[in-house]
């Protein structure tokens, strides 16, 4: 026979199905740019490996070429989220506001991860996160040591290039840093294969952004020529609006077809359903019981080649 006491139990391991449910059905923005990797330390270290050899003809025996390394590490930080529910609350049967809440609780999870991937993308030209920012005070810079965002990259043979321009979104804008993009250099001097596929806008330039890339006439055309001019680069990018850009002007591209995308989410472990019930201090003192989720984890810029931003001032 069931009694009130058993209630807080036999709800739990409702809303942790329900968390979970909700969580993986829940839009996941983040992953156009980023890629999930499992981290199982306290940190990770990532040896960005330098471009593999071209393939040769084989006269002789192989020539095994070096790889050149850097040492880049991504400590893992925790964060929470947590809900108080009135005992009467469940006693009195109110499951479906307790569900609703704990739906909220794994959207806020996904929210928080596109919030980590999406606010990291304006502090790629810092090496330092900015105040007030998730990332305040904390090493933001891209693996060669420089923001992420540069216009001094350069390492092995690839000489010097720059993803970062200043130039406010056009198709003639966007042109210019798709060609630069393409001609970013491996390490060893050879070209990196990169083909931006994605733009990442605030919803601000949301209509702007669509208008160029939708367009099959050139929309910087005047009215008179419009219809007879091509628009280059029709249907070419994906249209990213993310609400977490504050920014009113700038604009980003990447390129997210490689192995590993522009972003890392570093995961340690995976969001966690958890509660304070029965027998603690709070149920018994103040008649509260506690929901919550907690994550552990990072999110770290990774091969500068595949992104491109334009900071306009």
């Amino acid at each position: 026979m069931l009694v009130k006491s058993d209630i807080p139990k036999l709800l739990l391991a409702g809303m942790r199905t329900e968390f979970m449910t909700s969580f993986e059905a829940a839009e996941k923005q983040y992953l156009n740019i980023a890629t999930e990797i499992k981290s199982t330390k306290s940190e990770e270290t990532y040896p960005w490996l330098g471009a593999v050899p071209k393939m040769r003809e084989w006269k002789d025996e192989r020539t095994p070429q070096g790889l050149l390394e850097h040492n880049f590490t991504v400590p893992n930080r925790d964060f929470e989220a947590s809900i108080a529910v009135d005992r009467n609350a469940i006693e009195d049967e109110q499951y479906g506001q307790i569900e609703i809440r704990t739906k909220e609780l794994s959207v806020e999870a996904v929210r928080f991860f596109d919030e980590l991937v999406y606010t990291l993308i304006p502090e790629g030209v810092n090496t330092t996160g900015s105040a007030g920012s998730l990332f305040d005070g904390k090493t933001v810079s891209c693996y060669d040591g420089k923001a992420f965002f540069a216009t001094n990259h350069s390492e092995g043979n690839s000489g010097t290039h720059s993803n970062k321009g200043s130039t406010a979104l056009s198709v003639s804008a966007l042109q210019s840093a798709i060609t630069v993009m393409r001609k970013f250099k491996t390490d060893q001097g050879k070209p990196a294969g990169v083909r931006p596929n994605i733009i990442v806008v605030p919803p601000d330039l949301e209509w702007t952004a669509k208008k160029l890339i939708n367009s099959p006439a050139d929309p910087s055309e005047g009215t008179t020529t419009a219809f007879n001019a091509v628009n280059t680069i029709y249907k070419g990018l994906t249209v990213v609006v993310n609400d977490y850009l504050t920014d009113t002007n700038n604009w980003y591209l990447f390129d997210t077809r490689s192995v590993v995308k522009p972003i890392i989410l570093q995961l340690r472990k995976a969001p966690m359903f958890s509660q304070l019930t029965d027998g603690t201090e709070s149920e018994f003192m103040r008649k509260k019981l506690y929901f919550g989720v907690d994550w552990r984890g990072a999110a770290a810029f990774g091969d500068w080649r595949r992104g491109y931003a334009s900071i306009v001032t």
